[in-house]
């Protein structure tokens, strides 16, 4: 018995292990193909980071150079002697904005050797400056002193006089500008207002002409050499203008190379800026960019940021997590295969409950579907009750009223021949009377048609337009008996509508003949057709919206209570502001209502901004269903 027992336990872990190292080798799968997704999506993001890095540099010394351009075809088309010209041009230039970085820029023009004593004595400025002074001193035939320099300062000021050909740097720099008439870059050097603070910057130059014609020759363009405009920079106010991502992923480290070759100084690269300097120089790089500008080669060293934010670890998350899900699936099988017997027990029981209730659900099914059939024929009696009642009822309230009405009337006229006023007022009474009751007969009858679907429509295509004209004019008389002006208007591009016309005839007729009703003596009534939208229909598939014609009734009566506006559509209601024995019996608009409605149209009812109401009704152009080939 127990080893019985010790082989099922042993089989009931075998399927457990077997799940759990099945999970474990797809995790493990998983985890590598997330790890090599991971690295991918980092070298590409790496490669755009850096490369966006390096183009914004490199744009930015672009822009800087057009500056220098602008400024050297600014020296060369004005004299550069008159300080006032200057400061207006230095004004105009906002270099705190696209130029952010620029420590200051500088005109110097060329002086020889010979005539430089001459030149300080003539280059007094008679608004702030003592007679200029050339420093330092040196040997050589020509000499390049600073005169305008921007922005005014103290430390800048002190700059004015320096011979910029007193340092090979910055010399090697000018004569490649002079044989090239391109800008120039210099190597890095220590800017005057710097010196002795080891705080590295560097310069760009631009030459300029008396004549723009340029050989290959630096001692023959010498000769048309005028003169020397330049922009200068430190290289840790330079590179903190720019809005470099560099603390969340890189460690950048910029070197400095020649790529003329003139000098062996400049041939060994070195470091210009280090965005972090504590990270070792001796480690290799990540990425590596390089930037041509002016001469002079820029090589741009990417290292990954070891105190950055890498987020979250994907891969790992994948692998533990996936392990852990493996181990507690394959607990999971353990505990359903220790407890499955228990389910083929529980499994029968639920299988002999859903046995006994399908055999119960169909005895029920039996029972509705009878009962069902039982209240449709039950239905079907009804309407046909209700129907041969109207039919009745239609003969047999009609039949009487006629004949009383045509009694009346022989009555009216005999009254008339009799000269008797009285009885022919009683007659006219009687006659009113009878009009009334039989329009109520007719409306209670249609009414009760319309609610039982047995009033059938028979579309034709009309004018709408002109059935309002027709109306208008059939009611001319009560226009004229209230002194009402009848303004019809058409806003729509077509008039022609597909309906039962005696139905919209017979709602054209109760909407105006209200508006008629309760409208002051006097005044006009406004009826406008126009363009509308309605839903394409009341069914699931039916979707979007489809062309209808609106047609408003604007009087300028008393209005309808706010309160009141949904509710004058019910059967035998009338609005409370025009209950004054003006008539009706509350059913005119019910059934306007219906027959809209049949038509798959809407009516509404609004008070104007001024005095009065409007009353719309909205129908789909065409109410018939083609597909169908019935109404909707």
């Amino acid at each position: 018995m127990r080893g019985t027992t010790l082989r099922r336990n042993r089989g009931n872990w075998l399927l457990p292990l077997v799940t759990f190292l099945l999970l474990a080798l797809v995790t493990l799968a998983t985890w590598h193909w997330q790890l090599r997704l991971e690295t991918h999506a980092e070298e590409l993001a790496n490669n755009q980071e850096s490369a966006a890095i390096t183009a914004e540099i490199r744009d930015r010394l672009n822009l800087h150079g057009q500056f220098l351009r602008s400024l050297q075809a600014f020296a060369t088309a004005a004299p550069m002697q008159d300080l006032a010209t200057w400061r207006r041009f230095a004004k105009a230039m906002e270099t705190e904005g696209s130029l952010t970085g620029m420590f200051a820029f500088a005109y110097a023009p060329v002086v020889h050797g010979d005539a430089a004593e001459s030149f300080q004595k003539s280059s007094k400025i008679p608004v702030d400056r003592s007679r200029l002074r050339i420093f330092p001193k040196t040997d050589s035939r020509l000499v390049l002193p600073l005169v305008f320099i921007a922005p005014e300062s103290p430390a800048l000021q002190a700059v004015i006089g320096f011979d910029l050909l007193s340092e090979p740097t910055r010399r090697e720099a000018i004569n490649r500008a002079i044989l090239t008439g391109k800008i120039a870059m210099t190597a890095p050097i220590e800017l005057q207002p710097d010196k002795g603070k080891k705080r590295p910057g560097f310069q760009m130059v631009q030459a300029i002409f008396h004549d723009r014609t340029l050989t290959s020759r630096l001692d023959t363009n010498k000769r048309a050499f005028a003169g020397v405009v330049l922009t200068a920079y430190r290289f840790d106010e330079f590179m903190s203008s720019f809005k470099l991502p560099l603390g969340s992923r890189f460690v950048l480290q910029i070197f400095d190379e020649s790529l003329a070759g003139d000098s062996a100084e400049a041939s060994v690269p070195t470091l210009i800026y280090n965005s972090d300097p504590s990270h070792s120089i001796g480690d290799a790089p990540l990425l590596h960019h390089e930037i041509d500008f002016g001469g002079r080669n820029w090589i741009l060293h990417f290292y990954l940021n070891s105190h950055a934010n890498k987020g979250l670890d994907t891969p790992a998350l994948v692998l533990y997590g996936g392990l852990l899900g493996s181990l507690l699936l394959a607990l999971l099988v353990h505990h359903l295969a220790t407890h499955r017997e228990r389910a083929e027990r529980y499994a029968l029981s639920l299988t002999r409950e859903l046995s006994e209730h399908r055999d119960h659900l169909q005895e029920l099914v039996h029972e509705r579907t009878a009962s069902l059939e039982s209240a449709l024929q039950q239905a079907r009696a009804a309407s046909q009750a209700k129907s041969e009642f109207l039919a009745n009822m239609s003969h047999e309230l009609r039949t009487p009223m006629h004949a009383i009405l045509g009694f009346v009337e022989l009555g009216n006229r005999r009254a008339a021949n009799a000269n008797d006023p009285r009885i022919t007022q009683y007659f006219q009474r009687i006659d009113q009377s009878g009009q009334r009751l039989l329009t109520l007969i007719d409306e209670l009858l249609d009414l009760s048609k319309l609610d039982a679907g047995q009033m059938a429509l028979h579309p034709i295509t009309f004018d709408v337009l002109a059935l309002v004209k027709q109306v208008g004019a059939q009611l001319e008389s009560l226009l004229i008996d209230r002194k009402l002006q009848l303004d019809i208007s058409n806003l729509a591009a077509s008039t022609r509508l597909t309906a039962d016309e005696g139905r919209i005839t017979q709602v054209i007729c109760n909407l105006l003949s209200n508006a008629i009703k309760f409208s002051p003596e006097g005044g006009c009534i406004r009826i406008e057709i126009s363009e509308a939208k309605l839903p394409a229909g009341r069914r699931v598939e039916d979707s979007g919206l489809q062309t209808a014609l609106a047609i408003s009734f604007i009087d300028q009566g008393i209005g309808i209570p706010s309160d009141e506006l949904e509710h004058i559509f019910e059967k035998f209601v009338q609005s409370s502001a025009t209950k004054n024995g003006a008539g009706g019996t509350g059913l005119g608009l019910a059934i306007c209502r219906a027959i809209v409605a049949q038509h798959r149209g809407t009516i509404a009812a609004h008070n104007n901004p001024g005095p009065g109401a409007c009353f719309v009704v909205t129908l789909p152009l065409n109410c018939w269903m083609e597909k169908s080939g019935q109404h909707d």
